[in-house]
């Protein structure tokens, strides 16, 4: 790569990285200091006050676990079905190219034109008999933020995934199978060591999109404190935000980003295994 190809590529570059520092880093670090002060208006330094008050916090607590759960079984589920779907679509990737406009059409679609219509779906009374059953209820409550997650961001995972595994030449296949391999040996020797990249990124992808459900969420429930296994930390931050206690939203930012970086950091070293076969 020549420099002024490296130049080149630096200065299209240079928009987006200042939108992201004017944007996100810098109100990420405003938003550090806030979380040692005693609250907007007053500066006060108070140490890691507002960071044990957030922490013992009922609502923070079942927010953040709510979350944990939500991303966890929900970035499963999706890489699971995603992975699936492209192992049996790419065999079939050359017929149904004219098909990947319709998988990625739930994921541009606004929210709130589609919400209506899950709540028709999830508004019947047989649904409704099911979240009084006792000890399911907090289950059936939260059901319909999986399936719209699933249902929206499916699509996206299955083209990317798909296109990968287009490019994994089909003579490695055809030599294992010479050797012996078949079936799921197959795929955990070759197929997830080289789509390893891809399924980092995907993953990522589905992370955070399962982070961004606040938006459908919200819509659905049409409320600030949906059910109590439904509510997320985005909505203890969007309850503080309205009554203008910055410093426990931002204490609430600085833990919640720590604690994603961390998810993110683990991720990437799994991924690292996976790549290498040591996993």
């Amino acid at each position: 790569m020549n420099r002024k190809f490296r130049l080149k590529i630096a200065a299209l570059s240079l928009p987006a990285a200042v939108g992201f520092a004017v944007f996100y880093i810098v109100p990420f670090f405003r938003s550090i200091g806030y979380s040692f002060t005693k609250s907007a208006v007053n500066r006060d330094f108070v140490g890691f006050e507002n960071y044990r008050a957030v922490l013992s916090n009922e609502y923070f607590r079942l927010a953040l676990k709510n979350t944990l759960i939500f991303s966890a079984a929900g970035v499963a589920a999706i890489m699971l079905l995603s992975l699936l779907l492209s192992l049996e679509l790419s065999k079939l990737s050359k017929k149904i190219a004219f098909l990947k406009s319709f998988f990625v059409m739930p994921y541009v679609l606004p929210s709130a034109s589609i919400i209506f219509f899950w709540q028709m779906f999830f508004g019947t009374e047989s649904y409704a008999a099911l979240t009084e059953i006792e000890g399911l209820g907090g289950f059936f409550d939260v059901m319909p933020l999986y399936i719209i997650f699933l249902w929206k961001n499916v699509g996206i995972n299955i083209i990317l995934l798909t296109s990968a595994l287009s490019k994994i030449p089909r003579e490695v296949y055809e030599a294992a199978a010479l050797d012996g391999a078949r079936g799921l040996r197959l795929h955990t020797k070759i197929t997830l060591p080289l789509l390893s990249p891809s399924l980092f990124f995907v993953g990522v992808l589905s992370f955070v999109n399962s982070l961004k459900i606040f938006k459908e969420s919200y819509l659905y429930y049409n409320s600030n404190y949906p059910p109590d296994s439904a509510y997320m930390v985005q909505n203890y931050m969007n309850n503080h935000f309205y009554k203008l206690n910055y410093q426990n939203l931002s204490t609430a930012v600085v833990i919640f980003t720590l604690a994603t970086a961390a998810v993110i950091f683990v991720w990437y070293k799994l991924e690292n295994k996976l790549s290498e076969g040591t996993f």
